[in-house]
């Protein structure tokens, strides 16, 4: 056996050094397409692809496009600054699945007054300038808040390293920027993960999304021109409207969702599983055994209690708080509805594995800090949201697209998620953490709770990183 390092992502000043035509992912896409129809081994593939580029694009573009083989496209890789993006368009960008993204963190950077002014208010001056006195409103209160909350800390917490007590409370205020707020982040994503964001970039109504797609699509075909083709908006869009078949059933007339948004019950568990315990013990146990899975489910569910327990012991031994569990445990779902504010969905929405779907964001419900009550600011926050919904309500039809840079971290929203039992035990592990946010982590210790009356043996170890380690 032998390995040889291909390639690897370098800074693009550096790539530019080279003066190279051949400097591109392509010649990798293109080498290692052929290795399931070449005798020929990886290295030299990958020095045809070099020495030839033209002859390697055309085969990219014949095996991808022609052929379907598109993972081809997964082993060019890019890393992309993106900056002076809004905390709204984030979201669209960061529904890849197979990418990496690292964000500027609200919770850890204090933020000036910068945010974007939606291009499609140039031709109304109006709504422009009320839109930019909310703007400046709210990143007003946001300096207020944040001051207030750091005086608060360190007269009732003043063994705070500085560094700790502006965390604190830049964490809480803010909840009251909105999700116009101008931000960056660093992505990394391969050319088919490119090609699936250019076409939602393309299929949303905003012309940021719009400059973000000329962006990336001129500035990454030019470097791997053959590895790119599906990008403008077409006619799919998997949605339905039901006033077009006349059915409005499923709309409410009054102030959207009010009653399905109870903060005090932010998390259901829809359709629960049942014999989870079993189910588990069967998958790990099919992979050692000889009987097909009815059998061995049989066998297990007529095991005694004790002997499961034993076995549960042995599926635990040594495990670590850095630790996967088995693979066996993505046999079970769990379907959670639950409710959130836009600062905690910032976070929950890093766990792309799991099934996630986002319902509208038409609620003008609110969950603010406790803290921000403890600084006597709770008023002046309640006024400031109440403003920001009535401006996006006012919009007209024209305008609507941009009434989601007026949502508040603070809004709430709804989201269904459907999540195997491993992606649990990571999400528990890592947001019930000592060190978690706040919001998420009482989401996080409330769905360990619900699944572990359901699976009470194979649950013993979910728990976070940190009450793990006291264990």
């Amino acid at each position: 056996m032998k390995l040889i390092v291909a390639g690897y992502n370098i800074d693009k000043s550096l790539i530019d050094s080279l003066k190279s035509e051949t400097a591109t992912p392509e010649v990798l896409s293109a080498a290692y397409a052929r290795i399931s129809r070449s005798s020929k081994n990886i290295d030299e593939l990958r020095g045809e692809a070099i020495s030839e580029i033209s002859k390697a694009r055309s085969s990219n573009t014949n095996i991808i496009f022609e052929m379907g083989h598109s993972s081809v496209a997964e082993h060019a890789v890019f890393n992309l600054d993106i900056i002076g993006i809004s905390r709204h368009l984030t979201e669209t960008v960061q529904r890849s699945r197979i990418a990496s993204f690292t964000e500027k963190s609200q919770r850890y950077v204090t933020f000036s007054k910068d945010y974007i002014v939606p291009e499609e208010l140039a031709k109304h001056p109006k709504h422009k300038k009320l839109y930019k006195q909310l703007m400046d409103k709210l990143f007003a209160e946001y300096e207020t808040s944040f001051n207030a909350l750091n005086e608060y800390y360190l007269k009732t917490q003043p063994k705070l390293k500085p560094r700790e007590r502006e965390a604190l409370a830049k964490e809480d205020a803010r909840y009251i920027l909105p999700l116009a707020t101008k931000t960056q982040m660093g992505l990394t994503i391969n050319a088919r993960s490119v090609e699936n964001l250019l076409r939602r970039l393309a299929n949303k109504p905003l012309s940021e999304a719009d400059e973000l797609k000329q962006l990336l699509y001129s500035q990454v075909s030019a470097i791997a021109p053959s590895l790119i083709r599906y990008t403008e908006q077409d006619a799919f869009s998997g949605m339905v409207n039901l006033e077009k078949v006349g059915y409005t059933g499923f709309l409410q007339q009054e102030l959207p969702w009010m009653e399905e948004l109870d903060l005090s019950n932010k998390l259901k568990v829809l359709d629960p599983p049942s014999n989870v315990d079993n189910t588990l013990l069967t998958a790990i146990i099919y992979q050692q055994g000889e009987l097909n899975w009815s059998d061995t489910y049989e066998t297990v569910s007529h095991l005694p209690r004790l002997v499961k327990q034993q076995l549960w012991k042995q599926v635990f031994a040594n495990i670590k708080a850095w630790h996967k569990v088995p693979r066996a445990f993505e046999t079970v779902d769990f379907n959670f509805e639950l409710a959130m504010s836009e600062s905690c969905w910032a976070q929950f929405k890093r766990h792309r594995f799991c099934t996630l779907l986002r319902k509208g964001s038409n609620s003008i419900i609110c969950k603010f800090p406790s803290s921000i009550g403890l600084i006597n600011r709770t008023k002046e926050w309640e006024a400031l949201s109440e403003m920001a919904a009535n401006f996006a309500l006012k919009l007209p039809p024209s305008l609507r697209p941009i009434a989601p840079y007026c949502r508040l971290n603070a809004s709430i929203l709804s989201v269904y998620a459907k999540m195997n039992f491993r992606e649990i035990y990571h999400f528990v592990r890592l947001r019930s953490d000592e060190h978690a946010q706040w919001e998420i982590k009482e989401l996080s210790q409330l769905m360990a709770k619900k699944v572990q009356t359901l699976a009470p043996l194979s649950s013993e170890h979910l728990c976070g990183k940190s009450e793990f380690r006291k264990a």
